[in-house]
C-alpha cells in the first residue's frame, strides 16, 4: 500500500509542484472512492440512534437475563435492518491507508525537507511551532499546530455522529480518551499525516452536512 500511495503522490507532484497541495487533491480523490461505504455507515448510525428507545426498552424489559437481552436486541436489528458495527468501517477503512502514509512520510527521501505554506517547513517532520522546556509522555517536548487541528475536526465529527443524541457513560467516555489518545500520538507524527487526516476529517464533516436527514436516517 505504502508503495501504491507514493507512486500516486510522486506522479501527482509532477504536475504540482508543491506536495501539501497534493496531499489535498489525494485526500478529495480518496473521500470520493470511499463515499458510498462512508455514506452507508453515517446511514447506519442515524438508524442506530433511532433505535436507542427500543434498546432500552428491552434492557429494563430483559435486565435480569444478559442471554435473552442480547437475543431480543439482535432481533431488533435484524428486523430494522440495521448493522451495530455499521458505524465503525469508516475508521477500519482509514487504518491500512493511515499507516502506508506513515511509512510515506517517514522513510522516503522525496518528501524530506519539501515545505507546504507559511510554519510548515517539512512534510516528513512534525510542524512543530516551538518546544517545551520538558518532555511530555507520548506527546513530546514540542507544540504543533496540525494535530490541534486534527483533534478538533475529530471531536467535532464524533459530535455530529451522535446527532446530539445521549450517549452512554461509557461510549462517551470512550470518545474522549480516543481523542485525547489520537492528539498525544499525533504529535510526534509527520505534518505530512496530520495534514492528510485533518483534511480528511473537514471532509467527512461536510459529506455528514451534505447528507440529508431524511435520507441518513434510511436504513
Amino acid at each position: 500500500i505504502s508503495k501504491g500511495v507514493l507512486f500516486i503522490l510522486k506522479k501527482l507532484h509532477e504536475f504540482i509542484p508543491n506536495y501539501g497541495y497534493v496531499l489535498i487533491l489525494f485526500s478529495f480523490a480518496v473521500k470520493l472512492l470511499v463515499y458510498p461505504l462512508t455514506k452507508k455507515s453515517y446511514q447506519s448510525t442515524a438508524a442506530m440512534q433511532q433505535l436507542q428507545p427500543d434498546v432500552a426498552a428491552l434492557k429494563e424489559k430483559h435486565g435480569n437475563n444478559p442471554q435473552k437481552l442480547q437475543q431480543a436486541t439482535m432481533k431488533l436489528y435484524k428486523e430494522r435492518g440495521v448493522n451495530p458495527l455499521g458505524g465503525c468501517f469508516p475508521m477500519l477503512l482509514q487504518m491500512p491507508l493511515l499507516f502506508a502514509l506513515f511509512q510515506v512520510f517517514r522513510t522516503t527521501i522525496e518528501l524530506r525537507a519539501e515545505p507546504f505554506i507559511w510554519w510548515i517547513k517539512d512534510l516528513s517532520v512534525p510542524d512543530a511551532v516551538f518546544n517545551l522546556p520538558f518532555s511530555v509522555p507520548l506527546y513530546g517536548s514540542h507544540v504543533a499546530i496540525l494535530p490541534i487541528l486534527m483533534v478538533v475536526s475529530m471531536f467535532i465529527q464524533q459530535r455530529m455522529m451522535s446527532g446530539g443524541a445521549a450517549q452512554p457513560p461509557q461510549q462517551k467516555t470512550m470518545q474522549y480518551f480516543m481523542t485525547g489518545f489520537f492528539f498525544l500520538i499525533f504529535n510526534g507524527f509527520p505534518s505530512g499525516l496530520n495534514l492528510y487526516y485533518t483534511l480528511f476529517n473537514v471532509l467527512t464533516i461536510a459529506q455528514q452536512k451534505l447528507i440529508p436527514p431524511a435520507e441518513a436516517t434510511t436504513a
